[in-house]
């Protein structure tokens, strides 16, 4: 997936460093052990359509490249999709794209079965 942020046009890459970098960003304890949530809690907040985790979605997606758009760069991108009416299928474009992936495909398969989400 392909995203122009400004005049700059990013790759969105939903691999090993896409999973990796959102655990990161998302992890919970138990019983003294750190585990990653990442993917779990972005199709969460997705199902919400809570704009927030589209922040850490496109960072975490362009965690491959050498000039990455800043966080600033990001939120503009998204309140100017929000204020031309395109939230949802800035939603739904990434849920599809993300759901393509071979590390993420049956993971997220599953995880609608279970969220009963269609």
């Amino acid at each position: 997936m392909e995203i122009q942020i400004g005049e700059k046009k990013y790759e969105l890459v939903f691999g090993m460093k896409f999973i990796r970098k959102l655990d990161e960003m998302h992890t919970f304890k138990q019983y003294g052990q750190e585990f990653g949530a990442g993917v779990e809690t972005a199709m969460t907040y997705i199902g919400l359509m809570n704009p927030t985790i589209l922040v850490d979605i496109i960072k975490a997606a362009t965690s491959h490249l050498n000039q990455k758009p800043s966080n600033n760069d990001i939120e503009n991108y998204i309140e100017a999709q929000a204020s031309e009416g395109k939230m949802n299928d800035l939603f739904k474009n990434i849920t599809e794209a993300m759901e393509e992936s071979v590390f993420l495909k049956e993971k997220l398969q599953n995880f609608k079965k279970l969220a009963k989400v269609k």
